[in-house]
């Protein structure tokens, strides 16, 4: 297995403390994000070797502070004007030759319990979502369904839908966290569904769902898309263990309950 993180992010919701460093390099309690989820790695098994970071935004602050490593660190040169999937194609040679690939977003924070969960998935295609994000969503922001988005499963723990905006309650029964996990055929859907989305968004015509166009796409346009086209994506269940640090109050939220 191989290990992407994509953390070619700005951070602007983060100044003035991404300033001079990206967002995952930013600090919880001492120690930067983007370290606290490689001691959850190193801890679970995953060697330096098999990581390779998508940087973009202060990039040779990564590069400088991982020259002494085995971490692999692919640029994404036009992170101002991309968003998270062409973040992942710039490390579309890398998984065109695996066979199992795990993706993270660079600014969360996770327990080695969250990421054994997806590590011990047998499924083409698994998303960890948190089923008890309603707590940690009020103490982020005043009315959780203010930045909440859907995420709804069949009876056999399949997505139905992730990533939309909505004000109904019931479409929201879990939430994705930012770490999911291609295998084989599921490796191979996911990179020939972002080969289409380019050539959508080439040709002038929609997407799955969203109005962006390919260069703008989230990660939950791409999931989106696959569920769509029939896609099986499996829900890996938690209950919290996890950070996302968004913003100057999510600092705020971490700090008050991390070691």
């Amino acid at each position: 297995m191989k290990v992407i993180i994509l953390a070619a992010g700005q951070g602007t919701r983060l100044k003035p403390l991404t300033d001079d460093r990206p967002k995952c390099m930013v600090e919880v309690k001492g120690r930067s994000i983007i370290d606290r989820q490689l001691d959850t790695m190193h801890a679970c098994g995953i060697a330096y070797e098999d990581i390779t970071m998508v940087a973009g935004y202060k990039s040779d602050a990564l590069v400088e502070k991982y020259k002494d490593t085995a971490i692999r660190i692919i640029i994404n040169t036009d992170y101002e004007t991309t968003n998270m999937v062409c973040s992942l194609m710039c490390a579309k040679e890398l998984m065109e030759h695996q066979e199992d690939i795990l993706i993270s977003y660079g600014d969360i924070i996770y327990d080695e319990s969250v990421l054994q969960k997806i590590l011990d998935s047998k499924e083409d295609s698994s998303v960890v979502v948190d089923d008890g994000w309603f707590g940690y969503w009020a103490e982020r922001c005043e009315n959780p369904l203010d930045d909440a988005e859907t995420l709804t499963y069949d009876n056999m723990d399949y997505l139905t839908e992730i990533g939309q905006k909505t004000t109904d309650l019931n479409k929201v029964q879990s939430q994705y966290i930012g770490l999911m996990r291609f295998q084989g055929d599921g490796l191979k859907a996911m990179l020939a569904l972002a080969k289409e989305a380019e050539g959508r968004s080439n040709r002038g015509e929609a997407l799955w769902r969203t109005t962006r166009i390919y260069q703008k796409m989230y990660m939950t346009d791409l999931l989106q898309g696959l569920i769509d086209e029939g896609s099986k994506l499996k829900a890996i269940h938690i209950n919290r263990g996890w950070f996302e640090v968004d913003n100057c109050d999510d600092l705020n939220v971490v700090e008050s309950q991390i070691l």
